[in-house]
């Protein structure tokens, strides 16, 4: 049965994110939440996220680089089911699509400067046959940076720790 995007938008609320025994402390940057997630004893990503009274969403950085997840328990998704969106932040937008799973949507955000106005829009809309998402931003600047260090610390580490990965020459 294919949900209408309408009704997906509705309610959303954040899941939280497994973490590693290890990295267990979350990093507070204003409204967000950045956590460090492993799978096994090898660095996966990095997530900022943050939940309101109906709306939560979670900005995902890995090697493929920055998606967006949005999920709720209330949702009954078709996995696999492909929505059009139209990602609004400040006057730039972008067409996207977004990949369902049974509880879940993932868009990816591909356009470096859209990803860059992400930083300094107050509000990300979401728009898809008839309805319009709002994800607040606020406080957003610091913590995509915040964002950004995380995974880079991450993926430098992984990559000097791997021992099929050439170490960094220092003079």
């Amino acid at each position: 049965m294919q949900v209408p995007l309408a009704f997906v938008f509705v309610t959303l609320l954040i899941t939280p994110t497994l973490a590693d025994p290890r990295d267990t402390d979350v990093v507070r940057v204003g409204p967000w939440a950045i956590t460090t997630t492993y799978k096994g004893d090898k660095f996966d990503n990095c997530t900022m996220s943050r939940s309101g009274e109906s709306v939560g969403s979670m900005f995902v950085r890995n090697q493929d680089g920055l998606m967006l997840r949005l999920d709720s328990p209330t949702w009954k998704l078709e996995r696999g089911e492909v929505y059009s969106v139209r990602l609004v932040a400040g006057s730039q937008s972008v067409e996207a699509k977004a990949l369902a799973e049974t509880k879940d949507v993932t868009v990816a955000l591909a356009d470096r400067s859209f990803d860059g106005r992400l930083r300094t829009a107050n509000v990300l809309e979401v728009r898809g046959d008839g309805a319009t998402l709002r994800v607040p931003l606020d406080g957003s600047a610091a913590a995509f940076e915040r964002l950004e260090a995380c995974f880079n610390k991450n993926e430098r580490t992984s990559a000097e720790t791997n021992p099929f990965v050439a170490p960094s020459k220092k003079p």
